[in-house]
């Protein structure tokens, strides 16, 4: 798996090769749909080239709410917390993911608790930083 994320920028070339083996790497065409709103997912996707749109269903309209490219981390509501998808993530040119399962992260954890713990911090970082940007907005919402 190519270091080409952020996320992953800090691994060893022998990280990278045990993670690929927990996960896979799969591509997507522009306009293919990755996660649909609704269906049950149990997969984090690392974006490793491309980008895709999030679009959530409100009220029978499609409506898009963020933007993702390479770097960007999702599907992790679903992993973290099982249930359907929050959201349909469409790729909006060519993109290739790295997904793993959430038993693969457990897997992951089991053999090698150290890159395990540094995949999942950074995800948090990332999570964190998508939900300060949310406050903000929300803020700016209030006070409009």
């Amino acid at each position: 798996m190519p270091s080409l994320t952020p996320l992953l920028a800090n691994f060893t070339p022998q990280e990278l090769s045990l993670l690929s083996s927990f996960g896979d790497s799969r591509s997507y065409e522009a306009d293919e749909v990755v996660i649909r709103q609704g269906d049950e997912n149990d997969h984090l996707y690392l974006v490793l080239k491309g980008q895709l749109d999030v679009y959530q269903d409100v009220d029978g309209v499609n409506k898009k709410v963020a933007s993702l490219e390479a770097g960007d981390s999702l599907g992790e509501v679903s992993v973290f917390d099982p249930g359907p998808a929050s959201a349909t993530v469409c790729a909006c040119n060519e993109t290739e993911v790295w997904l793993i399962t959430r038993d693969s992260l457990d897997r992951l954890h089991a053999a090698n608790p150290k890159v395990a713990y540094r995949l999942l911090s950074r995800i948090t970082t990332c999570l964190s930083k998508r939900l300060r940007q949310m406050n903000d907005k929300v803020v700016d919402l209030v006070n409009r």
